[in-house]
């Protein structure tokens, strides 16, 4: 999996360094509000996480008749609370994430927006489970929980000067569970899904 990703991100960067000339650099800054979804064994449960980072450079690719692709390299932490009334647990996970967007001009008025959707794959650099108890306080790796995540994304922006202020959301298609000496999941399925409004500055 390591080396499928890997190798997007090297076709990508090729691409784009072949026809510089229509591609426009910059970085994007903001806050996402990771979720997950468990269904199985006739019932269902959804985790909603905290708000956290997303941060990493970006480009905007011009095509013909306002269409652009937009792609980038995206840093986020995805932080799930768990903590019951006499136990603390939460998660914390680092994910670096591959957007590939295709995009749309629409001028509204004066205002200059845009509205772009496509895949993203997402890989899990680390995780971390820190639980506590009148018992026990331990720092567990979160290994349940594939390495690998793709869905479908969405976002709406408006252009202002450099600026694009920007709101977005993303549905997983993976099955995040995967069974463990420790756990089985056997039956069980959990997709992910995120919420997310930052802005991007273009060079």
């Amino acid at each position: 999996m390591k080396k499928q990703l890997l190798t997007v991100i090297t076709l990508v960067v090729l691409s784009v360094s072949c026809a510089s000339a229509q591609a426009v650099w910059g970085i994007r800054v903001g806050a996402s509000k990771p979720m997950i979804s468990i269904k199985g064994d006739g019932g269902s449960l959804n985790w909603s996480g905290k708000f956290g980072i997303e941060a990493g450079p970006v480009l905007y690719y011009n095509l013909k008749n306002n269409f652009y692709i937009n792609s980038g390299l995206l840093f986020s932490l995805k932080t799930f609370d768990l903590s019951g009334s006499d136990y603390t647990d939460k998660l914390n996970m680092y994910y670096l994430t591959l957007p590939v967007y295709v995009g749309y001009h629409i001028p509204i008025g004066k205002l200059s927006t845009y509205l772009q959707a496509g895949p993203y794959i997402s890989y899990k650099l680390s995780g971390k489970e820190d639980y506590s108890d009148a018992d026990v306080t331990e720092t567990l790796d979160v290994d349940f929980l594939q390495s690998i995540d793709a869905g479908l994304g969405i976002m709406y922006g408006i252009n202002i000067n450099k600026f694009k202020i920007e709101v977005g959301y993303q549905y997983g298609l993976t099955n995040l569970l995967k069974n463990t000496e420790d756990y089985d999941f056997t039956g069980i399925k959990a997709r992910a899904s995120s919420l997310f409004l930052g802005i991007s500055y273009v060079f």
